[in-house]
């Protein structure tokens, strides 16, 4: 019978029949995959008993149940829960838990450098707003499958949520790691061709690499995700390394917003008005309103210095 099992559970098929005969009215239970008269293999809940001192059977009674819907109805849920329902990518749950497997070999003196890339759509709002979601989810699920052919086997690349994607470079020190971000942006030169619509998009790449002693997945992907910040700061299109001055950037940004939001409640945003002068006979023609924000230990501020915060945070609105 064990020519009917498959290769890969011979071994346990044959452990169980040598533990029921070496065990006198011992039952024993085992899910084995069995050879269906079709060619396809068939998941079988297999229960056995050594039935050899029972008089009336002298023998090993096996009674088996075919449990294949069940078996595939787990790999759909074990699958699901760790993979993006859109594009089939690995999710958050399961890139973490691969940077956290990469990071405890990390701690040894010989292991190799790993790096992870943070990758965020340019502008992907104007192609939901203008061309509609549905329009939208076919560029991620489109862009998932060209980030794909960037890679080499036993990467791994993940989508995090929106349009926010991530790459786990295993064996990649910080020049691999921006090697794979040039690929990537050279891959996303061509138009993505969705239906009747021709689009053309760029990513905003953050990396970061093991060799700064990362304690934790949190720790490397929120770095990848502040050097991607810098990225787009810089003007989209482009990558940037983790450098340790992004991180104090990130804490004033956070004070910076937080201030922001109270100077909204204390109305300490005020108005100057600068004359426009017609030149030929000196009469007044209008005013040009511009907002300044009365600090209240920084004194005025030029709008330079808070209005590209406000749009990031949609505070603009009700500065408006």
């Amino acid at each position: 019978v064990f020519e009917f099992v498959h290769p890969m559970n011979q071994a346990d098929a044959v452990s169980m029949f040598q533990r029921l005969l070496q065990t006198p009215d011992a039952t024993v239970s085992i899910e084995l995959r069995f050879r269906h008269g079709d060619g396809s293999w068939r998941w079988m809940d297999v229960i056995g008993r050594n039935l050899l001192s029972n008089a009336a059977v002298q023998g090993v009674v096996v009674n088996a149940r075919d449990v294949s819907d069940r078996k595939s109805a787990e790999q759909r849920l074990l699958h699901d829960a760790f993979h993006d329902k859109l594009t089939s990518l690995p999710n958050r749950a399961l890139l973490m838990d691969r940077v956290a497997k990469l990071l405890q070999r990390a701690r040894r003196d010989d292991a190799p450098a790993f790096s992870v890339l943070f990758l965020d759509l340019d502008r992907f709002k104007v192609v939901n707003d203008s061309l509609g979601h549905m329009v939208g989810d076919q560029l991620l699920t489109s862009l998932a499958r060209r980030l794909q052919t960037c890679l080499r086997p036993g990467d791994t690349v993940a989508r995090l949520g929106g349009d926010e994607f991530t790459m786990l470079l295993d064996d990649a020190d910080e020049d691999a790691a921006a090697i794979v971000a040039g690929r990537v942006q050279a891959e996303l030169e061509a138009p993505f061709r969705l239906g009747e619509h021709e689009i053309y998009t760029t990513v905003s790449i953050g990396i970061a690499t093991s060799t700064a002693g990362y304690q934790s997945p949190e720790e490397m992907l929120r770095d990848a995700d502040l050097a991607m910040y810098r990225a787009k700061d810089q003007g989209r299109a482009r990558h940037e390394v983790f450098d340790t001055s992004m991180r104090a950037e990130a804490v004033e940004r956070l004070h910076l917003e937080t201030a922001l939001r109270r100077a909204l409640e204390r109305s300490e945003f005020v108005m100057h008005y600068q004359p426009i002068v017609a030149l030929s006979d000196e009469a007044l023609r209008g005013f040009e309103a511009l907002i300044r924000w009365q600090h209240p230990t920084r004194g005025i501020l030029l709008p330079g210095e808070f209005l590209g915060l406000a749009e990031d945070t949609g505070l603009i609105v009700p500065i408006g």
